[in-house]
């Protein structure tokens, strides 16, 4: 027992809902150890990290909009200034009208939802040719953008690496013997056990019994030439600069072939959905793929295990993963920490009757 290597908390899994609590954990003081399996793919790493507080063509307001969107921004610009680095980028969005019918719709929709604080009005289009017709006008979205999840992945990597807080080896759930007083693997003890394995949660014993619902989705990198447009441009697809004449186009959504595969039937259906509204050339340089960490009733789940004591999740981000992490790290947190209640409708406990 004595080369036991003992830590405040074990986290398996690296993608955005692992790493953002594992740098807050760091910032506790925790003595924390995370598990990256790397012959598991993520779907962080190929995520578009789009941010937008009204979606659809309903436009609905983001579940939790103030208190998401209070946060976000500052939580993001904040770990960019601790890392001395640049990922987030609050370009806006801009979604054309297509038709006079659409955008007395919209207009409407806009009224009726009280989205005046969001969504602004877009008479004068001029800066999107010639790349988009706007001859209507169109939505404007200041408070959207995307954030790099790969860059900001690896500045956490690095800081958890400096910490020796990182494990590159495959966490098997068999080998964890758990015991009253924590969690033992291997020649590892902590108190305090953390998964959060998005898509392959699907694999752990210990959670498998929650109602996840994994959306599989693709999108293409390329060049458009002298596309000099700022915010992401969104009419049924989306367009986000990259800088220079890069973009990437998304995304589609499937919840059959979970996998990491790229199909030619996804590639087809964003150059058609694009072809529709670009009048340039949209030339494709790449293509890629993942799987969504969903649920059925779209929201995520975080708490503690209903048997197993110091063991919780968090998993669940899905499609809007970037504008819910900031804000429910710190609710898993003060959970934990303060015994602070979980919002209800992401609590795990609202499956605990799944349970057996």
């Amino acid at each position: 027992m004595e080369s036991l290597k003992k830590y405040d908390f074990l986290i398996v899994g690296s993608g955005l809902a692992g790493s953002l609590l594992a740098n807050e954990l760091l910032n506790y003081g925790q003595k924390i150890l995370v598990f990256e399996d790397p012959s598991m793919k993520s779907s962080s790493m190929v995520a578009g990290g789009m941010v937008n507080p009204v979606t659809g063509k309903y436009l609905a307001k983001t579940w939790l909009i103030e208190e998401l969107f209070g946060l976000l921004f500052d939580y993001y610009r904040g770990l960019e200034l601790d890392f001395k680095a640049s990922f987030f980028h609050q370009t806006g969005l801009f979604r054309p009208f297509s038709n006079e019918e659409s955008k007395i719709n919209f207009l409407n929709q806009i009224e009726k939802h009280q989205l005046k604080d969001y969504i602004k009005v877009l008479e004068d289009t001029s800066g999107f040719s010639p790349h988009f017709e706007a001859n209507l006008g169109g939505m404007f979205t200041e408070k959207a953008g995307w954030l790099d999840v790969p860059v900001m992945l690896t500045k956490i990597k690095e800081k958890l690496k400096s910490n020796d807080s990182f494990n590159t080896g495959k966490f098997d759930h068999i080998r964890l013997k758990i015991e009253n007083e924590g969690f033992y693997y291997e020649d590892i003890f902590a108190e305090n056990i953390i998964f959060c394995e998005g898509f392959n949660v699907i694999n752990n014993p210990f959670f498998s019994w929650l109602p996840f619902n994994p959306v599989k989705g693709e999108t293409l990198l390329g060049t458009i030439k002298d596309y000099e447009i700022k915010p992401i441009v969104n009419q049924g697809k989306w367009i986000m600069p990259l800088g220079g004449d890069k973009v990437r186009v998304g995304a589609t959504y499937s919840w059959h072939e979970l996998d990491f595969e790229n199909t030619e039937n996804g590639k087809e259906e964003l150059l058609f959905n694009v072809q529709k509204v670009l009048k340039t050339e949209f030339e494709v340089t790449s293509q890629q793929a993942g799987v969504r960490p969903s649920t059925k009733d779209r929201r995520p789940i975080l708490g503690k295990h209903p048997t197993y004591k110091n063991m919780y999740i968090f998993n669940g981000l899905g499609t809007k993963g970037v504008s819910l992490a900031p804000y429910f790290v710190k609710q898993l947190l003060d959970f934990i920490f303060q015994q602070k209640d979980i919002n209800p409708e992401a609590n795990i406990e609202r499956h605990y009757a799944l349970y057996s």
